[in-house]
Formats: C-alpha cells, structure tokens, sequence
C-alpha cells in the first residue's frame, strides 16, 4: 500500500471514530404532582429542541384519568370549539401508564383529564432523551460548557471527510486516459445497413358508440345538518352549545 493512500485511509478513520463519538442526553420535561377535581384537565406545554427525540411520560394517580399527547395549543383550542387535535398518544381511563414515543422538534401538550365523579390526585414525570454527536451525557442546561469542546472536534471531522472525498474524486480523474481508437486496417469490411420507418398499414376504428348517462329521476334534497344550537348532556340533561365538549353543569363529556 502507498504511502498516501495509507494517511488517507487513516485520516477517514480518525474524522469517523471522532464524528461517531456522541453520547446520548437525556434531560427532565414535567415533574408535577396535584389535584384535579372532576370534570377538568390539566395540560403542560413542553419544547422539543432536537429531532428523534424519545420522550417518555408516567402518570399515576388515585383513580381513573386519560392521558394524551398532542400539538402545543391543540388540546385548548379543541377545547374552545376548534378542530380536533392530532393525538400522538391517547391512554382512557387509567390510573398508572407509562408512555414511550419519538417526537420531532415543535411544542407539544401533555394533558391528563378527569372524567370521573370525583376529585383524584396525579403525579406525572416526563423526560426526553437525543443523540449528541461529540457530546456528554450532562444536562446542557445546566453546564453549556461541557459539550464545546466536543462540538469542535465533530465540526472538524465534518471538514475533514468532504475534503478528503472531494480530493480522492479529483485524483481518481486525473489517472483517467483517452481510450486509443482501433485504427482501421486496410480491406476491412464494414456491413453498411438501413433502416425504413415502420408504416402501419391497418388503423383501428371502433365499432362501437356510447351515449352519456342522463338520469330521469331528480336525487332526493339533501339532509339539512344544520345544528339546533343546543347539545344535551346525557349525563345531567344541561342544555349546551354545540360547539362544547365538555359540559358545565356535570364535566361530563359531551
């Protein structure tokens, strides 16, 4: 082996190992412990910073809750009569759950719901873990500092390796030769051929003719889904709007 492919094969490993030399962080989102009467929801809106992000969530409480994760602002908006929300995770009456989900960068609503009849306490903890390249397992929050240097000497392996594959391209095209022409001796054949376009002779007509649909009979009107203005709860018999999803009289969901 040359002497120059020898510190380029060594270069390549040396800017891998320090590239690949990450660690993964982990780091506490929610860390609560409360009351929640009946007929309410409690919804803690998080961050993420880091894409494929692993985030888990356990909630205990003293007697029956849902559990859900979704959008930051979706729940609240849902709540109010906007759109339903897009749940990346929904757990129905429960009252110890563990949830384990990968979420991208963007805010997001933790939401823990009473549907019961009765008052419950809950407890729920929340942490996500990313891959640092180059990084350490300490919380950046509290120490910046930690991951610098490590950050430097990832930055610099991404330097090195375009350099060293542009230059490895570069040489590969500089070795490259004109490839010689086979001189023509003398008495050689050479068959000349010709070719003619093809000329179909047979065209395809259709025997057959197709009248367009015409219905004799009028479909019936259209059902009005225009909305009462009121929604009863099956729970109490209180009169709601329509647009509400839980009710005021009971918190029962309507």
């Amino acid at each position: 082996m040359k002497a120059k492919t020898l510190v380029i094969v060594l270069l390549i490993c040396f800017s891998y190992s320090i590239l690949v030399n990450g660690d993964t962080t982990t780091t506490g989102l929610i860390s609560d412990s409360d009351s929640l009467p009946s007929g309410y929801f409690v919804s803690y809106t998080r961050s993420i910073s880091h894409s494929s992000t692993t985030v888990q969530v356990s909630v205990t409480s003293s007697g029956y809750v849902d559990v859900a994760v979704c959008g930051g602002g979706e729940f609240d908006d849902w709540n109010n009569g906007g759109p339903e929300p897009y749940f990346h995770s929904y757990r129905s009456d429960i009252t110890s759950t563990t949830i384990s989900l990968t979420l991208g960068v963007g805010s997001y609503d933790f939401v823990i719901i009473n549907f019961g009849y009765s008052s419950v306490s809950y407890t729920i903890t929340a942490t996500q873990s990313y891959y640092v390249p180059g990084g350490t397992t300490t919380d950046p929050s509290t120490d910046p500092s930690t991951d610098s240097g490590d950050w430097v000497y990832g930055l610099i392996a991404l330097g090195i390796i375009p350099v060293i594959i542009i230059g490895l391209t570069f040489r590969a095209r500089r070795r490259r030769r004109r490839r010689p022409q086979v001189p023509t001796q003398p008495g050689y054949y050479q068959q000349q051929q010709t070719y003619q376009t093809y000329q179909p002779q047979r065209t395809y007509e259709p025997q057959q003719t197709y009248q367009s649909y015409q219905p004799t009979e009028q479909p019936p009107p259209a059902y009005d889904q225009t909305p009462l203005g009121l929604k009863v709860c099956q729970n109490c018999g209180f009169n709601e709007q329509v647009d509400s999803k839980f009710c005021t009289s009971c918190g029962s969901k309507l």
